[in-house]
């Protein structure tokens, strides 16, 4: 975000309790694997881009404070507000020596009615101001992807904005009007409703995956059916976004906003089966996609993982299904050797000496008897499949191109059915079941 505002022509000071970090940013040093960020960085000077690990020096030099700290989940499955508050006890502390007005936007995921339950209440006894007089709050929430923040945050789909007064709401949308480039409509509402908002999107969009890995296994069951034009055939009326089967999803957002939008719905008396069952389903379908993995090998076979971070473009490792998959297939005695062009440092924290790692993907696919595609990667164009002749490919995203495919040994794409005739299937083990669904 400072990079993005920075570039759109707003003089940022960034602020982070990580003196690395900042010494990396002021030194124009900065190093992320999140493309355009070091680049917008680097192009910055010390006027309109600076970094500090005081609290103060930043509120002081400003009229916003945008808060974009963790949010973890606490053991109930809520997010806890723990260096949210602590921010805004420094931000308070910083406004008793300011007489301008400042605004406070927070960034971070939070559980509806916090801004107006916990987070106002410690700005205004901190700061010794009110909310509208002085004080200024938003909540703020970013639609971002990891490996494409830059995309999200500057061509954003909308921009979402819980204002607790009106003036607030103005700056914040001129704010982001600086740095968006596209005509995305910007979105202004009540705090309480911008918090389910941002919390709703995420189930919502989860359940789109979960629908399309039903299809898929279901697909991958019915000889001559095809996940991907099903699905095409269903996104004229429901949309692609998040609507292709393939492996479950993960990441640090998705899993987690989906149990606390039902740990909310629980505490307010509500029905929680939609975010439950959703959850459900997902973790299923990774137990379908490991039967389908143990079916094509035996114990002490080694088995090829093609990406092991939680999605394509990032190290990040949390709730990923590769992550998983390796730890189950080892416990099962296969020889599991994986390969990621980002998050192999932070699979080894993870997972040790469980599994093997692949100095390249064509040592990957050379030394494995079944591989499998476990992320989409822009770097499966790249790869030499010749060292895949002797190897069974198992693609559940059947992303990859014909020209790879025929160099490939045994090519699997999963999502659809085999060639074998309909009629003959439905007449053997399913005669007298359909029989008795039809009559």
């Amino acid at each position: 975000m400072a990079a993005c505002l920075g570039a759109a022509g707003n003089t940022v000071v960034a602020c982070d309790s990580n003196a690395a970090i900042v010494d990396a940013i002021n030194a124009r040093q900065y190093v992320t694997p999140e493309p355009g960020v070091a680049e917008r960085i680097a192009e910055l000077d010390q006027s309109r881009l600076r970094a500090t690990t005081s609290a103060e020096d930043a509120v002081l030099d400003s009229d916003t404070s945008i808060v974009i700290v963790p949010t973890p989940s606490n053991v109930l499955g809520g997010f806890s507000l723990r260096y949210v508050l602590r921010v805004c006890h420094e931000i308070g502390a910083a406004l008793r020596r300011k007489k301008d007005k400042h605004i406070v936007s927070v960034a971070s995921t939070v559980l509806p009615g916090a801004s107006e339950y916990s987070i106002i209440p410690a700005l205004e006894a901190t700061s010794g101001r009110r909310i509208g007089d002085g004080l200024g709050y938003c909540y703020n929430p970013s639609f971002i992807a990891l490996g494409e923040v830059v995309k999200g945050m500057e061509t954003p789909d909308y921009v979402l904005i819980g204002e607790a007064d009106l003036k607030s709401g103005d700056r914040l949308e001129a704010l982001h009007k600086t740095m968006i480039r596209n005509d995305a409509p910007v979105v202004r509402m009540k705090l309480i409703e911008a918090e389910i908002s941002k919390i709703a999107c995420n189930t919502h969009e989860t359940m789109r995956v979960s629908f399309a890995n039903m299809l898929f296994s279901l697909c991958a069951e019915v000889p001559g059916a095809d996940v991907d034009k099903i699905t095409g055939a269903l996104s004229y009326r429901m949309g692609q976004r998040f609507f292709r089967g393939a492996v479950p999803y993960g990441g640090p957002c998705w899993p987690r906003d989906n149990r606390a939008l039902a740990v909310f719905m629980d505490a307010v008396g509500v029905p929680s089966l939609m975010p439950r069952t959703i959850d459900q389903i997902n973790a299923e379908h990774g137990q379908y996609l490991l039967r389908k993995v143990l079916s094509a090998t035996k114990a002490g076979e080694t088995v090829g993982l093609l990406g092991l971070s939680y999605k394509p473009g990032t190290p990040v490792i949390e709730r990923s299904f590769g992550v998983d998959l390796a730890g189950w297939l080892a416990a099962e005695g296969r020889r599991v050797i994986g390969w990621d062009p980002l998050a192999m440092a932070e699979v080894r924290k993870v997972l040790g000496d469980a599994i093997s790692y692949a100095a390249s993907a064509e040592d990957c696919l050379a030394q494995s008897s079944v591989a499998i595609v476990i992320n989409p990667m822009k770097e499966l164009a790249g790869f030499d499949w010749s060292a895949a002749a002797n190897t069974r490919v198992l693609d559940p995203w059947r992303c990859l191109a014909p020209t790879a495919v025929e160099k490939i040994g045994t090519y699997v794409a999963l999502g659809q059915g085999s060639d074998h005739s309909v009629r003959d299937w439905v007449s053997g083990e399913l005669k007298e079941r359909m029989r008795l669904l039809n009559c």
